[in-house]
């Protein structure tokens, strides 16, 4: 995992104005779920605390504020840290 690739896609998910940069619509498409998922590793203790304390909950707290839905929605707490990944990692 690299960091600088991490902390990049973290800053793109916080200036986009594109709500159709969120999601994904097919497997291994250009989203930020999909780059997400493609740099973090949920089996690796790193990882889950990007996913619970950075890049994730920005990118939940960013799929808020558009008014976006997944389809497969993780738990998040009221900071929107995700409490689970199955919905982040499950296939569009």
């Amino acid at each position: 995992m690299s960091n600088n690739a991490i902390r990049d896609l973290q800053g793109k998910i916080h200036s986009s104005t594109n709500s159709g940069d969120f999601m994904a619509t097919v497997v291994g498409d250009s989203s930020f779920q999909s780059q997400m998922t493609g740099l973090l590793d949920t089996g690796d203790a790193n990882h889950v605390e990007e996913l619970t304390n950075h890049i994730g909950r920005e990118y939940f707290r960013r799929l808020d504020q558009f008014g976006l839905t997944p389809s497969n929605p993780d738990d998040l707490d009221v900071g929107f840290r995700p409490l689970t990944f199955t919905g982040l990692y499950a296939a569009p």
